[in-house]
């Protein structure tokens, strides 16, 4: 009898990222489909203007596509990159001008809540009616770093101030960092890993960096750097996170890339990437909660 082969799957569930425009499953979803996408080329003449892995072009079928109006990573990366100012800027404004200690634990967990399940809901709406829009991705970046910054904090206040603030920047740092090394081509083929390494290092930079810039505004309280070992290490796992898991969603991305996603789609993109922030928490939450045979093939 044949041994079972078990499993844990490493692609990651992110809701706006793991449609069908971004895969294969459910059948394949291409522009050669879409009559809007234009004129019809060869597949090897688009992939020589975008940077793709050769792995995944492989993987591509063997039709030619339409570039009329394609989606690239040129086009996504910026957006993501607004998306996530806009996330790092409502946290910053949070932790710094929401007077949390006044309104008490039960209230700031309220507002918290209030953020999250409105940002949950674009991310319904986003998945479901798919408007190419930057509307959606934006608000919902504002939301969630309400929500983050709201959160953290209050969190935090129940075990050592500042605790997950840490770890809130940390993923933001790792998120920054991994969107640069990508813009700047690090991450090629057969040398991943060393472009990873590389925006883990970056994060870490930027992650002093910003300690360095709120310090004056936050306190080293605020920020989590007393006791100041315990603040180091959180903020590090933040980065952890960050570099484990948006390179999972650069991949779904880059799967839509190859497989020749219209435009529009780029601000989904960036909508989804820009979940990241949020998600790598539930990702983590779910890795926890796997047994070996939970995935049998």
């Amino acid at each position: 009898m044949t041994p079972v082969e078990q499993r844990i799957s490493l692609t990651s569930s992110n809701p706006i990222l793991s449609r069908p425009q971004f895969g294969r499953r459910g059948g394949q979803k291409t522009a050669a489909r879409d009559p809007r996408a234009g004129i019809a080329v060869v597949r090897d003449r688009i992939r020589a203007g975008n940077d793709w892995e050769r792995a995944d072009a492989d993987e591509a079928a063997p039709l030619p596509v339409l570039v009329g109006d394609l989606m690239t990573m040129d086009g996504v990366l910026p957006r993501a990159a607004a998306a996530l100012a806009v996330t790092a800027l409502t946290a910053v404004l949070s932790w710094t001008l929401l007077p949390l200690a006044a309104l008490g634990a039960a209230a700031s967990y309220g507002v918290a809540a209030g953020a999250g399940l409105l940002a949950a809901a674009l991310v319904v709406v986003q998945r479901r009616r798919n408007p190419p829009s930057a509307s959606p991705a934006l608000a919902f970046a504002a939301l969630q770093g309400v929500f983050l910054g709201v959160f953290s904090t209050t969190a935090s206040s129940h075990l050592s101030p500042g605790l997950f603030v840490q770890t809130v920047l940390g993923t933001m740092a790792a998120s920054a960092a991994l969107l640069l090394a990508r813009a700047l081509h690090w991450m090629r083929v057969n040398r991943r890993l060393y472009g990873v390494a590389g925006a883990a290092l970056l994060a870490l930079g930027l992650l002093g960096l910003a300690d360095w810039i709120l310090l004056p505004l936050m306190g080293a309280d605020g920020l989590g750097l007393r006791p100041l070992g315990l603040g180091i290490v959180m903020g590090v796992v933040g980065v952890a996170l960050g570099v484990s898991f948006l390179p999972l969603h650069f991949r779904q991305v880059e799967n839509g890339i190859t497989y020749g996603v219209s435009r529009d789609q780029s601000w989904p993109a960036a909508f989804g990437l820009t979940l990241t922030l949020v998600w790598v928490y539930v990702e983590t939450a779910r890795l926890l909660t796997l047994f070996p045979g939970e995935e049998l093939y």
